[in-house]
């Protein structure tokens, strides 16, 4: 398989350029590159920035090394991307991957006259605003109306004569000790049972301790870094439906370009109905389905020996035959283009 690598490129130490390094192509004519992102409506790189339509774009130089082929991107590209998975074709050549680009400084805006790098230079150079202290507090409410309350009434002093010490008790009274012994008896016995009764219970409904299962170190891992693992496509494509399930849309859509880049047909398929609008989600990692890029991927599947690709890519086809004798100048294109 031919890998691509990239770099930023040593010979330029001010940043801005990078260098494209594809293995075993010494000899090869490249005139052109496409770069696409996932995820966003306009998704491929044109010459003033991010676009919808498909466009490609010139080199700045192309040489070759040893038995390798090196292709020199320029400010105009560098400047419009960040680190992370891009998909990069070469058309000439019918070769496209999905590759990790790298983090290269753009070119200073003292070096060029690009409008969109002085933008940002202008942007880190200015100032941050002030910081903001907390809220004052209230000011005391002047106007509180104070509230006095009246003290407890005084109550007189009883009328009745003090208990006589020498009279002697009566009946009831000499039973009342022996009735508040008998009773304190009664209810420490009833705690007492109480309390057995509670720790039985509590032996008897012990919880079974459940281990809690082994985290997957790949449930973690972030996009590129899978990426690097070099893993097989289906164990990517694994992680992706579990990203998807968990809601993780963006992840999920990258390591699917990650295992279908390696030819790998669940994954193409996986693609195909993200784009397709018969299989389209609402709230996914698309805003809106892209038929032509469905088309392209069933028809990827298709070739790649997967055996539901076909109905899938027959179905699309009626869809686009109708938009197009609608007036649907894109579809026509779509169908021109993937049923020759």
């Amino acid at each position: 398989m031919t890998r691509i690598l990239i770099q930023e490129d040593a010979d330029h130490p001010d940043g801005g350029f990078a260098r494209v390094l594809v293995e075993g192509m010494a000899g090869q004519i490249i005139s052109a590159v496409t770069i696409a992102r996932e995820g966003f409506g306009a998704d491929s790189l044109g010459p003033r920035g991010w676009q919808v339509a498909a466009a490609r774009l010139a080199p700045d130089s192309a040489f070759d090394q040893g038995a390798h082929l090196v292709l020199i991107l320029g400010p105009d590209v560098v400047e419009h991307l960040e680190a992370g998975p891009i998909r990069l074709g070469l058309p000439e050549i019918d070769l496209t991957q999905v590759v990790m680009w790298p983090d290269i400084a753009p070119l200073p805006a003292a070096k060029r006259a690009g409008f969109a790098t002085a933008r940002r230079a202008a942007r880190a150079e200015r100032p941050a605003p002030p910081l903001r202290g907390p809220d004052p507090l209230p000011a005391p409410d002047t106007d509180a109306t104070v509230v006095i309350s009246r003290p407890p009434p005084v109550m007189p002093p009883s009328t009745m004569p003090p208990p006589d010490p020498a009279a002697p008790a009566s009946p009831s009274r000499r039973r009342a000790p022996i009735y508040a012994l008998v009773m304190m008896l009664v209810a420490a016995a009833s705690l007492g049972g109480w309390i057995y009764q509670d720790e039985m219970m509590g032996l008897w409904a012990q919880p079974e301790q459940v281990v809690p299962p082994v985290a997957d170190p790949l449930d973690t891992a972030t996009p590129a870094q899978i990426a690097a693992m070099n893993l097989a496509p289906a164990q990517i494509l694994a992680v992706a439906e579990r990203r998807q399930a968990r809601a993780q849309h963006q992840d999920a859509l990258l390591l699917l370009e990650l295992a279908a880049a390696q030819n790998h047909p669940p994954a193409i398929s996986a693609l195909a109905r993200l784009y397709d609008p018969a299989s389209f989600t609402q709230g996914g990692a698309l805003s809106v389905p892209n038929p032509a890029k469905a088309a392209q991927y069933w028809r990827a599947a298709e070739r790649a020996g997967d055996p539901a690709a076909a109905p899938a890519r027959a179905a699309l086809r009626d869809r686009l035959s109708a938009a197009a004798q609608a007036g649907d100048s894109s579809a026509a294109l779509a169908l021109q283009d993937n049923w020759p």
